[in-house]
């Protein structure tokens, strides 16, 4: 059957016809691109088979409404190519695959070398923090540069922490860490040494000048603070002798054996009471000058187990002569600052009664400055406090009743050459002492005794009918 020429231009017309409603039925169904024109179409586009041009014809109303309305857009998208990164199948809105990790942004960014710890999204997927279009961070991270976007993935680091580091108190955790990659354990940008000094600069200059460092100051904060906050004040992970009990433990345990314990040691303080726990221009971290130190807490009576410590800065304070150590300043060469078994802290030996039987061990403290010979012989030529050749420290000591030291001598200060007492504490008396010196020897009168005086060169021959004791 021949069919005319004018039925074929009426078949022919309306079967472009109909595609053309199919068409357009299919973009008003979600198609946002035809599929591929035929060969004839192509000699002859419409506006519904065009190819499409990537970035003029992707942010319209029709296309990705929603973009490029942020604060900041990626470069290829501001200057709208999306080409760089998306690439069309034969020009339709089907894309060839992305290259898998930061291959894709790498094409573009450089990327520094490999360091030592790498944070596990920079190298697999930079997109699980930034977004690829844009962003109202100037760096394209989701949820931001603070806290907010860090914790997308981690813990918030603030949580149940009611004391917090500066930094982490206002989410600037990049303050210390590296988002990518770092030389240094948890991306820290500096190494432990030096990363807090970043901006506690005045810590760092005293640490330079200072005389004394304590070590963990110097090399790794975090030893003894926690670096985002904590539940005592510095974000200490300890409160009192228990931080210093991190490292010193074994030194804590020997002091808790001595008999005698100083009280900064104890009763909750700590030992930052006389320790500074960076730095001192003193030696062992001392806070000042020892003498200074003592007297911040001996400057009044302390009572303390059924007794009370007199007041050493009064025993000081106006009197004329002072004993060698506290001339030089020096408290802690005769007494220990932490605890002893001996009374009163003393480093060594020492009897504790006004009399007491004469033994050379028993006066190791005195002996570690004063000559022994002056209390072994009944004669000396060496002795200071003699009578002729009589040695008068000998005579003192070995009686029935032996003197001590301090019966006669002030272990801090007097008014009397020698450090000779003024009085003497006798039970519920006090007992004057009265002494005189010359040049080559001198006079003391007691309770004990009338005068007595002695002579080097001359030896005074005092009357024995005079002893009143």
């Amino acid at each position: 059957m021949r069919v005319s020429h004018d039925f074929r231009i009426l078949l022919c017309g309306a079967l472009a016809w109909l595609a053309a409603g199919l068409a357009a039925a299919a973009l008003k169904t979600g198609a946002v691109h035809p599929p591929p024109a035929s060969k004839a179409a192509k000699a002859k586009p419409t506006q519904e088979t065009k190819d499409i041009v990537l970035g003029p014809s992707c942010i319209t109303s029709e296309c990705h409404a929603d973009m490029g309305k942020a604060k900041f857009l990626h470069g290829p998208m501001n200057l709208k190519q999306c080409d760089p990164c998306h690439k069309p199948i034969q020009n339709r809105h089907e894309f060839q695959p992305m290259p898998e990790g930061p291959a894709l942004c790498l094409t573009c960014h450089e990327i520094a070398p490999k360091k030592k710890v790498v944070h596990e999204p920079f190298q697999k997927d930079c997109q699980a923090c930034h977004d690829p279009h844009e962003s109202d961070d100037r760096y394209f991270v989701k949820g931001g540069t603070g806290v907010e976007g860090c914790d997308r993935c981690h813990d918030d680091v603030r949580k149940g922490l009611p004391l917090l580091h500066g930094p982490v108190a206002v989410g600037e955790c990049v303050a210390c860490h590296s988002p990518h990659q770092s030389d240094n354990a948890s991306l820290l940008v500096d190494p432990p040494g030096k990363m807090c000094f970043a901006c506690h600069v005045d810590m760092e200059q005293r640490l330079k000048s200072a005389v004394s460092v304590h070590k963990p100051a110097q090399d790794n904060c975090t030893g003894c603070h926690s670096p985002h906050g904590g539940s005592h004040e510095f974000f200490v992970a300890r409160s009192g002798r228990d931080l210093c009990a991190q490292c010193h433990e074994d030194f804590l345990k020997q002091i808790d054996q001595f008999k005698y314990t100083h009280q900064p040691m104890t009763e909750g303080k700590t030992c930052e009471t006389c320790h500074d726990a960076h730095a001192s221009n003193q030696q062992a971290l001392v806070k000042g000058r020892v003498e200074d130190l003592c007297l911040g807490c001996h400057d009044k009576p302390i009572a303390m187990e059924g007794k009370t410590v007199p007041s050493i800065a009064e025993q000081i304070q106006n009197a004329k002569f002072l004993h060698g150590p506290l001339r030089q300043g020096n408290c802690i060469a005769c007494h220990l600052a932490h605890g002893s078994d001996f009374a009163k802290l003393l480093n060594k030996a020492f009897p504790a009664s006004f009399y007491a039987p004469f033994q050379p061990a028993a006066y190791d403290l005195c002996f570690e400055c004063h000559d022994k010979q002056i209390v072994l012989h009944k004669e000396s030529a060496e002795d200071g406090f003699r009578n002729g050749d009589q040695d008068l420290h000998y005579l003192h000591v070995n009686q029935q009743k032996g003197r001590t030291c301090r019966a006669c001598h002030h272990e801090h200060a007097s008014n009397q050459p020698f450090d000779i007492r003024s009085s003497v504490p006798f039970g519920r008396w006090t007992m004057p002492v009265e002494y005189a010196k010359t040049d080559t020897g001198g006079g003391c009168l007691t309770g004990c005794h009338v005068e007595y005086r002695y002579d080097r060169a001359n030896p005074v021959q005092n009357p024995k009918e005079a002893k009143t004791k």
